[in-house]
């Protein structure tokens, strides 16, 4: 039995760490388990968005297993391997065609955090705390920067990475770390919500627009320019985007050909 539930949700698909026991934390096998789910939603007819959570209401994921090794070593690594687990993740939350959504049931912390910035939308219940706490076990939080640097000021990268200290849900939401900060009784609505306004939106213009977003982001400004006027014809001759002019000159819903 695998420690990650899957579970289709409408428009969503699910993804619940189901470790709650070990604080929902991130070891090879829940990694690969989040990977592959992923990977499904991105292929299925109908999925609109992948939410990502952890079990019960205290911990929604609180990072790499730092169990030691005979050595002390928690992160020893073989050599053979190409790439860290967590950075495949992240990789597969970039390239994946749907959004993604941290719903955060409690605290996030190291690469727990890291997934909450990695997210395109991040929704969390007003009692957790986020923090990277890495600085205070001797190493430092390599793996999540790129994903914090993307989504934080760098100050709020720096004072987090280097202090330790963990910030209130309240802060998170205030620096952007969160889309918004509810009472963990509201939690699931507004995620529902959210998804159900993903659903409502065009397919093909939300996984277009999502890979360009992504693109854009690493380019040099005028670079970005170029990119997208190349982009916006072929998305405006989609058949979503045919039916999505004619619903409006016709006055109507959109119906999207596109599942």
């Amino acid at each position: 039995m695998g420690e990650v539930r899957r579970d289709r949700r409408g428009a969503a698909l699910w993804l619940t760490i189901d470790r709650e026991a070990r604080r929902n934390a991130l070891d090879d096998a829940v990694v690969a388990e989040l990977i592959a789910g992923v990977e499904e939603a991105g292929r299925t007819d109908g999925v609109r968005a992948v939410v990502i959570t952890g079990a019960g209401s205290k911990v929604f994921c609180a990072g790499g297993n730092l169990k030691s090794d005979a050595e002390g070593d928690p992160f020893r690594v073989d050599p053979n391997r190409l790439d860290n687990p967590v950075a495949t993740l992240l990789g597969a939350i970039e390239r994946s065609p749907v959004a993604t959504i941290a719903r955060v049931n409690g605290h996030a912390l190291g690469g727990g955090f890291g997934l909450v910035c990695a997210s395109d939308f991040a929704i969390g219940a007003d009692h957790a705390r986020f923090g990277t706490p890495e600085v205070t076990l001797g190493v430092f939080p390599l793996m999540i920067l790129p994903a914090m640097l993307r989504t934080l000021s760098r100050r709020d990268v720096v004072r987090l990475a280097m202090t330790g200290k963990p910030i209130p849900a309240a802060e998170a939401a205030s620096i952007g770390a969160l889309n918004e900060a509810v009472p963990e009784a509201e939690l699931d609505a507004r995620v529902d919500a959210l998804v159900a306004t993903l659903a409502a939106g065009a397919p093909t213009a939300m996984r277009f627009g999502r890979r360009a977003l992504n693109t854009i982001a690493a380019m040099p400004y005028l670079d970005g320019i170029e990119y997208a006027q190349r982009v916006l014809p072929l998305l405006s001759r989609t058949d979503d985007a045919v039916e999505g002019f004619k619903a409006f000159n016709e006055k109507r819903s959109a119906a999207w050909v596109t599942p």
